[in-house]
Order: structure tokens, then C-alpha cells, then sequence
């Protein structure tokens, strides 16, 4: 575990030991559980599985959540345990995602006996795959040429363009790259779109001083978009 993760996931869970004793899991997901994790960039993913996920329980965690909003941007998810055995259908994606790397800090292992439906994936992907290329059209009918908003924007969807991918090769049965930058290439070359239309966005990634070009811009939204045509087109029993 990264060093600045573990200054903020450890006191959070001897905090929430406190509160919750053996009531709970705790999984550490995304970057800091798959090895990426960049200092300053990258967000801290941890979710609770919470046996009594009552307004007491919520309110014993209190302390812990104070402690853990002063260190870090992205506060951890709260889940029951019966809500967590009938999420697959409606987290597929995220579900997909924290499979590809995770590490269980508290309590049993949620993520092993879960199963994502194939169908369920594939529409959550194409939905989420058009929107963020409507948001993408969007930012960038709005940025007229501003190629430090291009970048600003460009750099900030890298990350979850990088958990669309994953799902996208996961549902097309290939492989799934560890690296970012691979992980980049192999989704545009499934797409079918040049390697750098999204590999420099995921390489940029978090980059606050970025200036994208417009043909760079333009570029990463072709690629956004011929992924959403190729999960569209994707025959399930093919694969």
C-alpha cells in the first residue's frame, strides 16, 4: 500500500474498529489496491460492507468520516450486506472494476462470490460510455478552442474512462492490463481508434497544467465514441 494511503486508510479503520467492531468488511479498490496509485492525483477508493447499516452505525462512524474528509477528497462507500449479495445487476461496472484489483483490509472477502451478468454489463457500458461522450461534446462545444479547459477536462475523465475500459475488454474477453497506459491501448485498439487518442488523456491524467490541442480533443472523443458503437454492435453470444 501506497505510503499516503495507508496515513489515511489505517486510522480510518482503527476508528471504525471502534465503532463497529467485527461488524463490517473493508476493501481497498482503484488505484491505491491495483498498484497506480499517483500521490496527489489519484482518489483513495474504500468501501464498507456494514452488517448494521442503521443511523446508529452511521453515527458511530462519525468520527472516522471527519478524520478521513481532512486527508483525502473522496469520502468511502457505506453498504449493507444484503444490499451488497444484490448489487451485481445495477453496479455491474463498478463491480467489474474493484474484480480487477482489490485487497480486503477488514472482515470477509465481498468481491469473490460475485457474479456480473454479461447483459447487465454491456448496457450499463453503453450508457456510460454515450454519456461521458455527451459530456465530452459538451465540454467541448463550451471550451471554443481553450486548450487549458480542454486539458482540464480531458485530464479529469481520463480516470473514468480507464474503468470503462476495463469493463469493455472484461465483456469482450481479453485480457486486462494492469498498466494504464496498456490498458489504454489494448481498449482503442478494440475500438478500433489509434492508441495515442487514448493514451494521452489516461498519461495526462490529473494534470491540472495540461493544454490539450483541439485535434488531440477531437481525437479522444472519436475514440470515446467507437467504443460505445463497438459495445452497441457487441453480440454476447459470439463471445
Amino acid at each position: 500500500m501506497h505510503e499516503s494511503v495507508e496515513r489515511v486508510v489505517t486510522p480510518f479503520l482503527t476508528a471504525a474498529d471502534s465503532a463497529l467492531g467485527a461488524g463490517y468488511s473493508a476493501l481497498l479498490y482503484g488505484s491505491a489496491a491495483r498498484g497506480d496509485y499517483i500521490a496527489g492525483r489519484s482518489n483513495i477508493n474504500l468501501m464498507l460492507v456494514l452488517d448494521d447499516p442503521s443511523p446508529a452505525s452511521l453515527r458511530a462512524l462519525a468520527a472516522a468520516f471527519s478524520a478521513w474528509r481532512k486527508a483525502a477528497s473522496e469520502p468511502p462507500l457505506l453498504i449493507s450486506r444484503s444490499e451488497w449479495a444484490r448489487a451485481s445487476d445495477v453496479f455491474p461496472i463498478e463491480i467489474t472494476d474493484m474484480r480487477a484489483g482489490y485487497q480486503v483490509l477488514r472482515g470477509t472477502d465481498p468481491i469473490g462470490g460475485t457474479h456480473v451478468d454479461r447483459t447487465d454489463l454491456r448496457r450499463a457500458l453503453e450508457r456510460e460510455l454515450r454519456g461521458k461522450l455527451l459530456r465530452l461534446r459538451q465540454g467541448y462545444a463550451a471550451a471554443a478552442g481553450d486548450e487549458k479547459a480542454l486539458g482540464a477536462l480531458a485530464s479529469a475523465s481520463a480516470a473514468t474512462i480507464l474503468v470503462l475500459l476495463r469493463s469493455l475488454l472484461t465483456l469482450a474477453g481479453r485480457p486486462v492490463p494492469a498498466s494504464p497506459t496498456a490498458l489504454a491501448a489494448e481498449g482503442a485498439a478494440l475500438a478500433g481508434a489509434p492508441a495515442a487518442a487514448l493514451v494521452t488523456p489516461v498519461e495526462r491524467r490529473g494534470d491540472r497544467g495540461w493544454r490539450c490541442t483541439a485535434p488531440e480533443f477531437e481525437h479522444y472523443m472519436d475514440a470515446v465514441a467507437l467504443a460505445a458503437a463497438y459495445v452497441d454492435q457487441l453480440q454476447l453470444g459470439d463471445q
